[in-house]
């Protein structure tokens, strides 16, 4: 066909094409059902999202109530801020686990329907590398977040046993703690705050006379003991 046929031709076809062309035209909204793609797994990812965060705080709290009491748990907020933080940290790498499982199970069925492909043993070795991977990254983790609660009980402790810690009395000269018990760390400590007591009573009273070293005995003079006889 010649140039100038062809130019005829062409010319004739667009004399012949209406004006707007608004037939067979994919509208708005509107598909096509061989170019819709069907989905291989019916997976809701923001369930299996809520999920792991579930399993993640569950776990956390676990751990934290086999080390730490509810006295220790209750009420302190830093402790409330840190399970939350923990909880968030772990659910993200228990979604990637999930995730990447959900991915080597498809790649499974891709190969059972007999889609086999020389690239799907690359991917799914990666697949399993990565799960392996995830699961011990997953179990370091747990036990890190052990040892800082550890750490966090060790700490509550000494502060409740500084809270607590005895302090000598100006006054009786005891050692005494937080909550206003006496502590006394032997015999002679004891029999020396007896002493401080006796003597402070003594110089109360105008009798500090006594026989014995310790002052437990004291000195009584005969003329003021009066004997009654009778007759």
């Amino acid at each position: 066909m010649k140039i100038r046929e062809e130019r005829k031709e062409l010319e004739k076809v667009l004399n012949n094409s209406p004006e707007k062309i608004d037939k067979n035209i994919l509208q708005e909204n509107e598909s096509i059902p061989g170019l819709q793609v069907e989905p291989i797994m019916d997976i809701d990812f923001i369930e299996i999202k809520s999920k792991c965060e579930s399993e993640a705080k569950l776990m956390i709290l676990n751990s934290v109530k086999f080390i730490l009491t509810e006295d220790m748990i209750e009420g302190n907020e830093y402790l409330q801020n840190k399970i939350m933080v923990d909880s968030l940290s772990l659910s993200g790498m228990i979604y990637q686990l999930r995730i990447n499982e959900i991915m080597q199970k498809a790649l499974i069925e891709q190969v059972n329907l007999g889609m086999i492909n020389p690239r799907m043993w690359e991917v799914f070795g990666q697949l399993s590398k990565i799960i392996g991977e995830l699961n011990k990254q997953l179990l370091q983790t747990v036990e890190a977040i052990q040892s800082t609660y550890k750490v966090i009980k060790d700490n509550i402790k000494e502060q409740r046993t500084e809270a607590l810690s005895p302090s000598t009395s100006s006054q009786t000269g005891m050692l005494t703690a937080g909550d206003g018990s006496v502590v006394t760390r032997g015999t002679k400590e004891l029999i020396n705050n007896v002493k401080k007591l006796k003597k402070q009573n003594g110089n109360n009273n105008g009798n500090n006379n006594y026989l014995d070293d310790a002052e437990l005995i004291p000195n009584i003079h005969v003329e003021d003991i009066h004997i009654e006889t009778n007759t």
